[in-house]
């Protein structure tokens, strides 16, 4: 492992669970001496990725949230997918959110919501949390569009919680439940995740063509009778389409 995977690495310690790290406990926790995590810590706090807040506790620094601004107005998933969310949210109630999520690490994360923050139903998919890849449409639907190699080291790997999502026991019924999603261009979902909240999702596609994330309505099972999930179904099928077709358009400003 190099250098740079190390201090990668060191990040990847700060966790929600685990916000807080000394140097002492990371080089424990990484096997390295402290010596060396001393020198790692020092190059994170200095490119303000590390701060040391109190008696030598360290949590994530300023940059990361420099960054995330740089990723919002930048990431072309989100600058190809706002105008299309807030297209969406003119259709629903506002109790319901539309969702933007990506893959990331095999398994997904919303990257941005529009939502009425005094009605909007409270959901497990905020922004910035992993999501696990079998669960919940907008999870579903990226995974029915993953390459076979990658699908079939998900059902080696991960075969009883894709059972447990209700995406087959065998490998015969995953292929066929995967292929029914992407016959019907959206998948759909009612409490896999939080009860009673349905969700239905549109595959987003990157330029070079692989799977790069999905678009979706989040409501609750009661808001959505038969004729209102047949149009959430027309809609989002068409958002997933706009989406990709603007991620294609992107013109970015030129460097100077």
């Amino acid at each position: 492992m190099s250098t740079a995977d190390r201090v990668l690495g060191v990040l990847k310690l700060f966790t929600m669970d685990r916000p807080q790290w000394t140097i002492d406990e990371a080089a424990q926790a990484m096997g390295l001496p402290v010596s060396t995590m001393y020198r790692y810590f020092r190059s994170l706090t200095g490119a303000g990725l590390l701060v040391n807040f109190a008696a030598g506790r360290y949590v994530v620094g300023p940059a990361v949230i420099e960054m995330d601004r740089q990723a919002r107005a930048w990431d072309p998933l989100i600058v190809a997918g706002r105008p299309v969310m807030a297209g969406l949210a003119g259709h629903v109630p506002p109790t319901a959110i539309i969702m933007l999520c990506r893959i990331y690490r095999l398994q997904v994360m919303c990257v941005d919501q529009v939502a009425d923050p005094a009605r909007a139903l409270p959901i497990s998919y905020e922004r910035g949390r992993l999501m696990p890849l079998y669960p919940g449409s907008a999870s579903k639907v990226i995974l029915a569009h993953l390459r076979p190699a990658t699908l079939r080291s998900c059902f080696a790997e991960d075969c009883a919680a894709i059972a447990q999502a209700g995406l087959g026991e065998d490998w015969e019924t995953f292929k066929a439940s995967l292929r029914a999603i992407r016959k019907s261009g959206v998948a759909i979902t009612c409490g896999d995740i939080d009860p009673g909240i349905m969700g239905i999702s549109a595959p987003v596609i990157s330029p070079e063509g692989d799977i790069v994330g999905s678009i979706s309505i989040v409501s609750t099972v009661d808001e959505a009778d038969e004729d209102r999930r047949a149009t959430y179904v027309d809609l989002i099928r068409g958002a997933g389409r706009e989406v990709t077709e603007r991620l294609r358009e992107i013109a970015w400003p030129a460097v100077v």
